[in-house]
């Protein structure tokens, strides 16, 4: 499989999309918010429902749920094996760094056994209820912190949703959630190439993206949400921009100035995801090397490109060639 890495406005999706057109391939999600069927602006959505190339696990939920990393895996590698099974190069494109380590590194629990977690002790739900009630999402990390500084320190502050899924696990098993962790365990070879480009060229990249993104409809988009369960699910998921725009039309006063603010807040935690995404991969690139050298293994490799000099279209042409030389040898 042939993953396409890099942070937000970089330019995956086009880069894919250009692969794909010179062999026979099929693209697979890998950002969170492209999941969701309502969500197709604020989340860069590419229009694959209209595109020659087959599209897979875009649209996929309906309802403001979440899919674990255990189910992203079990998911995104059924399709997988059927992509290759059709003698098709399965091209996965997305910026969410947790789907991505998912693929590489499996939970020793079974998605199952994990996600009955939070069903076999209801004390346990309730226990942790009632520390978020009583408590900001500081003062849950602080307390997940004091029971497992490993699991904390691997969590930012403002991800509630991971915080109170390892306080969960404490609760319900008594055991440390890093205990969880995962283990290295690819199902198949991959290559995973991480795109970039210079820090001023992506800046301007994510600014123009945002306004192109306002003026295409987000704002509808998000009004249409709304006063209802995606409202409260899309602010406690820290999906970028969509809280900031809730803010914006629930003031009584939209001045110019408060538009403004508006899209500073969003391009601003744009540019601060797009960091976060890249520190992730260099973390992610030391854990892969570290891994394959402890093992001995072959499988993965690893390569980056910087697109701000480089002629995207040539550059695709000549990594096709290259990919459907090395599947063609996988295949026989």
């Amino acid at each position: 499989m042939f993953i396409i890495y890099g942070p937000t406005g970089v330019g995956k999706t086009e880069l894919a999309l250009e692969v794909a057109q010179y062999i026979p391939a099929e693209i697979v999600n890998m950002d969170v918010g492209q999941f969701y069927t309502p969500l197709s602006i604020g989340t860069a959505k590419p229009d694959w429902q209209n595109s020659s190339i087959p599209h897979h696990l875009f649209d996929s939920i309906n309802a403001p749920i979440n899919w674990t990393t255990a189910e992203y895996r079990i998911r995104a590698y059924k399709i997988i094996n059927e992509i290759i099974s059709r003698g098709n190069l399965p091209i996965l494109v997305g910026g969410s760094g947790f789907y991505l380590h998912s693929l590489l590194f499996a939970s020793p629990f079974s998605a199952e056994s994990l996600e009955n977690i939070n069903m076999i002790n209801s004390q346990a739900n309730i226990q942790v209820q009632q520390s978020k009630n009583s408590n900001s999402d500081k003062d849950l990390w602080q307390q997940l912190y004091c029971i497992d500084p490993v699991r904390a320190e691997a969590i930012s502050k403002s991800d509630t949703y991971r915080i109170e899924r390892a306080l969960n696990i404490w609760y319900t098993t008594g055991k440390l959630p890093s205990s969880y962790a995962p283990l290295y365990n690819p199902e198949m070879d991959y290559s995973i190439l991480f795109v970039d480009r210079d820090r001023q060229e992506l800046r301007k990249r994510i600014d123009a993206r945002v306004d192109e993104m306002l003026e295409s409809g987000w704002i509808d988009e998000a009004k249409n949400l709304m006063n209802s369960p995606w409202q409260d699910f899309l602010r406690k998921k820290n999906l970028i921009g969509y809280s900031e725009i809730f803010d914006y039309l629930s003031l009584n006063n939209r001045s110019s100035d408060a538009f403004a603010h508006m899209v500073e807040l969003i391009s601003a935690q744009t540019r601060q995801y797009a960091k976060r995404q890249c520190t992730f991969w260099r973390k992610l690139e030391r854990e892969i090397k570290k891994e394959k050298q402890y093992t001995g293994t072959n499988v993965g490799c690893l390569d980056v490109v910087n697109l701000t000099n480089t002629d995207g279209k040539l550059y695709s042409k000549k990594l096709s060639s290259i990919l459907n030389a090395v599947f063609e040898r996988k295949v026989q």
